[in-house]
């Protein structure tokens, strides 16, 4: 297979579009078929300095979608399957089988009562942002949710959730970010009949991490539980442009290393702007917690900025790009180490992509991206260069 020209797969992708073009695609059964080629020249994110040398390698994506979405009376049944196999020319040993599945019933009792009781398994390879080891790590992650709403008021409603989700690691190195958690959130949210809403939410999570680090004689248990409440609102300003903000506070308690706690404040907001009929930009800023792991460090307060236009030149021709920044603060040493090291990243982004649909059931998309990092700590910062393009058919 390693021999068949990129191209070739391509093309095999595209072939099924001259039989299946003419298919309704809200047919009951979806199915899709996609070939991509990823190129980066960093990949696994390390730093040029001489020491190491930067490694560029290009995957062969190929990919299956099958999508069953059915209405029986006030009922929804959907599962939707997504699988893909992955190869890389140079890291052979990084190949791998993933994907996304996903059950659901979106339920509806009388004209006052829905939610959904849905189950997700997710497989990805694990990123080389911050283990920079050519080492495959696979994650699996199994989520199950139930939630359900009363409209008791034609401006009120009030909802709640249970959730439960397990994420495991094939990498023997990573295995002690294993972990399972379980969920419980609510929500009161009052809606004009223009669409304006605000709220009242609150969620706590604990996590369990049952495979312990160990370091010298001491165990690293990180299982906590976290505590969010937040106001949440929308307000639709006038017909191009609204408004999505959330302000809160989040609480971190740790069952045994109280040195991790974290209390403090998270915002997130939104804007977009229907500035023509073809060109939208949106706004989005944020400060939030980030689950992460090792032996200094336990999560990261992110602050972020992001800005995103879409330009559509003609209905099958939409141009977008992403610039964004953060800032990662690295909190949570336990103090095991007597080392105070505060480590601070600022991670730039940037992306364009055009989509192409020259039928309602082909789609044809290139994207560029790069950014970089820069870090108060040696031998963090890096650079890359990143290229994917993507060729999908529905029948």
């Amino acid at each position: 297979m390693r021999a068949r020209s990129p191209w070739a797969l391509l093309f095999a992708a595209c072939c099924p579009a001259i039989a299946f073009a003419a298919l309704d695609p809200t047919d009951v059964v979806q199915i899709q078929a996609s070939a991509s080629l990823f190129h980066d020249n960093n990949l696994f994110r390390l730093p040029k300095d001489g020491i190491r040398d930067i490694e560029s390698d290009t995957a062969r994506i190929l990919g299956v979608g099958l999508k069953y979405d059915k209405i029986i009376s006030r009922q929804r049944l959907i599962a939707d399957i997504n699988l893909n196999d992955t190869t890389y020319d140079k890291n052979t040993n990084l190949d791998f089988t993933g994907g996304d599945g996903r059950v659901s019933w979106l339920w509806q009792v009388g004209n006052l009562w829905n939610g959904e009781a849905s189950y997700r398994k997710r497989r990805e390879l694990g990123g080389f942002e911050d283990i920079r080891l050519k080492v495959q790590d696979l994650i699996d992650t199994d989520t199950y949710t139930i939630n359900g709403g009363y409209q008791f008021h034609p401006r009120w409603r009030i909802s709640a959730e249970v959730s439960e989700q397990d994420s495991e690691h094939s990498s023997s190195t990573r295995q002690s970010l294993d972990y399972d958690a379980q969920a419980l959130g609510m929500e009161l949210r009052y809606r004009t009949p223009a669409l304006n809403s605000i709220g009242l939410q609150a969620r706590r999570t604990d996590r369990n991490y049952p495979n312990r680090l160990t370091v010298g004689f001491t165990t690293l248990d990180n299982g906590h539980r976290e505590t969010r409440l937040n106001t949440v609102a929308a307000w639709q300003f006038t017909g191009a442009t609204k408004l999505d903000a959330q302000v809160g506070h989040i609480d971190v308690q740790h069952d045994n290393l109280s040195q991790r706690d974290f209390s403090g404040a998270t915002w997130r907001a939104s804007a977009s702007w229907d500035t023509t009929s073809k060109l939208r930009l949106s706004l989005n800023t944020w400060k939030d917690v980030r689950l992460y792991e090792d032996n200094l460090t336990s999560y990261i307060v992110v602050k972020a900025v992001e800005f995103s236009p879409v330009y559509t030149f003609t209905p099958k021709i939409v141009l977008q790009a992403d610039l964004r920044f953060e800032r990662r603060d690295y909190r949570g040493d336990p103090g095991f180490f007597n080392i105070n090291l505060n480590r601070e990243d600022d991670v730039r982004l940037g992306r364009v992509g055009v989509t192409y649909s020259p039928h309602r059931n082909v789609g044809l998309s290139l994207s560029y991206e790069t950014g970089d990092r820069r870090s108060n700590i040696i031998l963090n910062d890096y650079d890359y260069q990143a290229w994917f393009g993507t060729v999908r058919v529905g029948f």
